[in-house]
């Protein structure tokens, strides 16, 4: 009986996937009808199996690879973003770029209106315009400059023009009026009996950006200079570099902004956008070098795993 168990349990394997005869299947069942321990071996065999999968002991580089991989297309993805936003920037800059007029009379007439006022009338063209008090050397006038301007981002969006406005005398000085000519800084008198010696005045443009570029320049020489000197230590390079960015940027942003002229005649504006396009190029080219440097380790690994 026990070498008929015996058989009937090597047989069970094939039985249970009906691979076996006919003869020997009426066997098998015959023999399970008497025999509990047989039956029970079927039970086992016909019971689902679960596969217990051993842990992955090398899931953790395959984990630190994905997570690399995920940061290089997020970093790539910022820097494409801010070199969008820097050109969007840019262009709106040339946009809303001031394109200053010259006096012409038709462009801007002066009528008194009484109790020593004095209206000012554009025409359509104008669309900006900056009226400005100066102290008067004289001290016998109430003076201001006029500057009247468009922009292409203006004519594009039919921006109203400012049609007219009301000039007042202060301490019942006599008005007396100027229209700046921007391209070449004189000044029309526009209204009002200008002194002999008040005949030139000039408007000047503003020289701060200039300076502010100078000292980029020399920055960067400096940062330069460092760099050269520390070039084989890896963690003050790298740190240098970071530095040596941001003279960098702020000169593209200068460049996009005023192109190669260092002087503005509406400097806060200027310096306003040149700083918004430098800190965009900046973001952009950090992440830039952060991307490289990251290629380069991964190269240098591997390499060294092919050693």
């Amino acid at each position: 009986m026990k070498n008929e168990c015996s058989i009937v349990q090597d047989i069970l394997p094939l039985y249970v996937e009906d691979m076996v005869s006919e003869d020997t299947a009426g066997f098998v069942k015959e023999h399970l009808r008497g025999c509990p321990e047989c039956r029970a071996e079927l039970k086992k065999l016909r019971e689902p199996v679960t596969v217990q999968l051993e842990p992955d002991i090398n899931a953790a580089p395959l984990k630190r690879l994905k997570k690399t991989l995920l940061m290089k297309k997020m970093q790539t993805i910022l820097c494409t973003v801010a070199v969008l936003l820097a050109l969007l920037l840019s262009g709106i800059s040339l946009l809303i770029a001031p394109e200053y007029f010259e006096y012409t009379s038709d462009l801007v007439t002066a009528s008194e209106t009484g109790a020593g006022e004095v209206t000012l009338s554009f025409s359509g063209k104008v669309t900006s315009y900056n009226l400005q008090q100066i102290d008067d050397p004289d001290g016998r006038n109430t003076v201001y400059h006029l500057e009247a301007w468009t922009s292409p981002w203006d004519r594009m969006f039919k921006k109203n023009g400012a049609w007219a406005v009301t000039v007042s005398p202060e301490n019942d000085k006599p008005l007396l009026i100027y229209f700046t000519q921007i391209a070449d800084g004189s000044s029309v008198n526009l209204y009002g009996e200008a002194a002999s010696d008040n005949s030139g005045w000039v408007a000047l443009p503003g020289l701060t950006l200039g300076y502010w570029l100078l000292g980029n320049i020399m920055l960067f020489i400096i940062v330069a200079v460092i760099w050269f000197c520390v070039r084989k230590k890896e963690r003050i390079r790298r740190r240098a570099e970071y530095l040596m960015l941001i003279p960098v940027a702020y000169g593209l942003g200068h460049l996009c902004v005023l192109g190669f002229r260092t002087v503005s005649y509406s400097e806060w504006r200027d310096f306003q956008l040149i700083l918004a396009i430098g800190i965009l190029l900046y973001c952009a080219m950090l992440l830039a070098l952060n991307i490289f440097y990251a290629g380069r380790k991964r190269s240098n690994a591997y390499r060294k795993e092919l050693r």
